[in-house]
């Protein structure tokens, strides 16, 4: 019990606590980027289509980064890559530029893959 005296005890700004927090925060900050990275060399290097496994596995893999960078967001424990806290506009703009990127670079691994070095 805490009395009105005891200060309660408080995280410091960054500190992940929650297992499912730091899990989320590995997704969209290490292993996403990694993942679209080698799926996206394999498109180009596969250039077998724009519907292929590897085009549904690279939406699945952004997917899986969105929805970490909300869970991560909602846990209140949310910081930007500097380590600060983040806002919910830091969020907005972080998954929108995230998801216009990941977009624009799957049409250009498409481009070059099926067209270019085809």
């Amino acid at each position: 019990m805490h009395t009105r005296d005891e200060p309660q005890a408080k995280h410091a700004p960054g500190q992940i606590t929650s297992l499912r927090v730091l899990a989320a925060r590995m997704i969209w900050v290490f292993f996403g980027p990694v993942a679209l990275a080698l799926i996206l060399w394999q498109i180009v290097a596969c250039g077998d289509g724009w519907r292929t496994t590897l085009d549904v596995l690279f939406a699945a893999v952004l997917a899986l980064m969105l929805l970490a960078r909300w869970v991560e967001q909602r846990s209140g424990e949310a910081t930007t890559l500097m380590g600060e806290p983040a806002t919910p506009r830091h969020w907005r703009r972080g998954s929108a530029m995230l998801f216009v990127g990941a977009i624009a670079v799957w049409v250009l691994a498409n481009v070059l893959g099926n067209h270019v070095l085809a």
